[in-house]
């Protein structure tokens, strides 16, 4: 069952559920008219990724009588506070804009997130056809609601490479797409280790399924180099260091984009490989460090249940012992908005 689901943070606003004890955000109107996001600071960095609290048997609902909480990005416990609808305008990154029906959510402490659609309907397929750069709260469309129905759908943030990249391997290099289990991926934490499961997908390349693209050079990649915008390369040198007292630290990909050499790439079909081993490795591919795939619950949820199995066939202590089982990330990582210190 799902346990997460992906939102939009927009910051700490004004309590739009100030007479607690019923369910009524009796001050949702206070955000009309307000914009989120723009130009040089795009919502499409600011997804987060929020989970149930003490909820094992699935997520599907928050409720503000009791009041039940939830984490983002894995922090601290946050209690639900309420939820207003409101008629938006989203404005994409290449200007183009559409109208859509927003849900805003709040904790007790006034921070506020825009919810994914329920369903996949036409809302969440204009949020999904292009990059985010804002929206804004045009009118209030209804402010009396239980909770928040957390069964919602998904941005895709699995970490993978695209089809063609040049993966180091014992016999050479090999394109992503030609691996197959059982090859001896270099890697750079336990040398020569074997792949244990490699899985693939078409999507439409547009929106939040956009790759990042980094021209030879970028990061010191002999050749173009493209992975899925949540794929997290290694970074090291001082501005690591300085800023978060690491060596070496794994930051997404669409953190690093610049509009040059590092770009996001909309349009067309795009084909994602991902590699998974005996644990979460750092591996070379367009001959530069990335990680490989991290079995965690939001990558899972977003595969088929056939996909799913795969893995879990491949290592059941996924099940009997949990996702923690698969061991910690290769390298300590940065959110979206903490590595924007680094692009400099």
């Amino acid at each position: 069952m799902r346990t997460t689901f992906n939102a939009i943070s927009i910051g700490q606003l004004a309590d739009i559920d100030t007479n607690e004890g019923n369910f009524t955000a009796e001050n949702a109107s206070a955000l009309v008219g307000m914009t989120f996001g723009g130009p040089g600071a795009a919502l499409v960095n600011d997804f987060v990724e929020v989970s149930a609290v003490g909820n094992v048997g699935g997520f599907y609902n928050m409720n503000n009588s009791p009041n039940d909480q939830f984490r983002v990005d894995g922090g601290a416990a946050q209690t639900f506070d309420g939820t207003s609808v409101y008629s938006a305008t989203v404005t994409f990154v290449d200007g183009t804009t559409g109208t859509y029906s927003a849900v805003v959510f709040q904790d007790v402490n006034g921070n506020a997130y825009l919810a994914p659609e329920f369903s996949d309907n036409a809302d969440q397929r204009l949020l999904n056809s292009k990059p985010i750069q804002s929206v804004s709260l045009d009118r209030l469309l209804g402010n009396q609601f239980s909770g928040l129905n957390a069964a919602r759908e998904e941005w895709d943030f699995v970490p993978c490479f695209v089809k063609g990249t040049r993966i180091i391997t014992q016999g050479g290099e090999i394109a992503v797409e030609d691996l197959v289990p059982g090859d001896m991926v270099l890697t750079m934490d336990h040398g020569f280790r074997p792949l244990r499961w490699i899985g693939q997908r078409t999507v439409s390349g547009t929106g939040a399924l956009a790759p990042v693209r980094f021209e030879a050079g970028a990061l010191g990649n002999d050749v173009p180099l493209m992975v899925s915008p949540h794929h997290r390369m290694m970074l090291s040198g001082w501005r690591v260091e300085m800023h978060f007292g690491e060596i070496e630290a794994l930051v997404p990909a669409i953190s690093l984009v610049n509009g040059e050499t590092i770009r996001q790439i909309s349009g067309g079909d795009v084909t994602y490989v991902h590699l998974l081993f005996d644990c979460h490795e750092i591996i070379y591919g367009g001959g530069i460090p990335s990680e490989s795939f991290l079995p965690g619950e939001q990558g899972l949820n977003s595969m088929t249940e056939a996909v799913q199995k795969e893995i879990y066939d491949l290592f059941p202590e996924l099940v009997s012992e949990g996702l923690h089982s698969y061991g910690d990330e290769a390298r300590p990582s940065l959110k979206v908005q903490e590595a924007r210190l680094l692009a400099g």
